[in-house]
């Protein structure tokens, strides 16, 4: 049903420290800038503003006079493309799982938590992506909801069924799989902490969790990631300005630096499949790092 990130067609090569200066997709800040996805077909860029509750658009060809932004009823925290479907993509709600139409600007829920109905008040998407059997993995509690709760992390197969995965993790963020398909990782955010776990991708059942990386307290908080062919995982950190080039033996092989502080999540595309890079905003009066700027915005390494 859903197509995988096509982070895992790029190859990357070492690359020590790349710095960009300013963002390259100036668009209206984002509150929180999430879930940057390259549309092969028609050539544009997509991400989210899950508080504002926006899906942007943007050409890769025609540049940043292209973008477009669509306001919904409901936040959404991820997209990704529907196989042997255009004009419309399967979108990780506040809800659930829904088809969103380009040409009516509407959602469609396919699967919500109607089997588990306390959920739904205190659920919403924050981060996810799709698996090699077209699999989409995702979900959070809503920004209202007590810390001390419980959080899952869900499986929407394409059976449409929903599949409990993980619980009890604290705020679950950038998640993808090894290129073997054999390691799934997985971001637990406060934690600051990425864990591995073996994966049977015929069953998509998971095991033996055990920590691949982990960050400093001073060092920024991991957030959404992508795998590119080598089994790297580019993973952003959030208050920390950059993103991190992770090897498959958990060492930091390479960064990207921003000016802007709260990064969010990356991914690749374009003909020359350059990262983009997704950041949050920050709050009237909240202090940043001397110098940092362009919070919200989209860049392009």
């Amino acid at each position: 049903m859903a197509t995988q990130d096509h982070g895992k067609n790029v190859e990357i090569l070492e690359i020590g420290e790349v710095s960009i200066p300013e963002s390259t997709i100036s668009v209206n800040p984002c509150a929180l800038g999430e879930g940057p996805y390259y549309e092969e077909e028609t050539g544009e860029l997509r991400f989210v503003d899950i508080i504002k509750r926006e899906i942007h658009t943007v050409s890769l060809e025609e540049g940043p006079g292209s973008h477009k932004a669509v306001n919904l009823e409901d936040s959404v925290g991820i997209t990704t493309d529907i196989e042997g479907r255009s004009g419309e993509y399967i979108v990780a709600a506040k809800r659930g799982f829904a088809v969103f139409n380009e040409a009516t600007r509407q959602l469609t829920y396919v699967k919500t938590y109607e089997d588990e109905p306390e959920m739904a008040e205190r659920m919403r998407f924050n981060d996810g992506a799709v698996d090699s059997r077209g699999r989409f993995w995702g979900t959070m509690n809503d920004f209202h909801v007590d810390e001390v709760q419980a959080r899952y992390r869900l499986s929407l197969g394409p059976d449409l069924t929903l599949h409990r995965i993980i619980e009890s993790v604290s705020i679950p963020n950038g998640m993808g799989w090894s290129p073997d398909d054999k390691t799934i990782y997985f971001t637990d955010s406060p934690t600051r902490g990425i864990f591995a776990y073996n994966y049977d991708a015929d069953s998509g059942e998971i095991s033996n969790k055990r920590v691949f990386f982990q960050l400093c307290d001073k060092e920024g908080v991991p957030d959404g990631c992508t795998i590119d062919t080598e089994g790297h995982l580019w993973v952003a950190v959030h208050e920390g300005s950059r993103v991190i080039r992770i090897s498959p033996q958990g060492e930091v092989v390479s960064q990207i630096t921003l000016p802007a502080w709260k990064v969010t999540c990356p991914t690749f595309g374009g003909p020359d499949f350059n990262e983009f890079i997704t950041t949050a905003g920050v709050d009237a009066g909240e202090k940043t790092p001397n110098g940092s700027r362009d919070h919200g915005n989209m860049f392009r390494a």
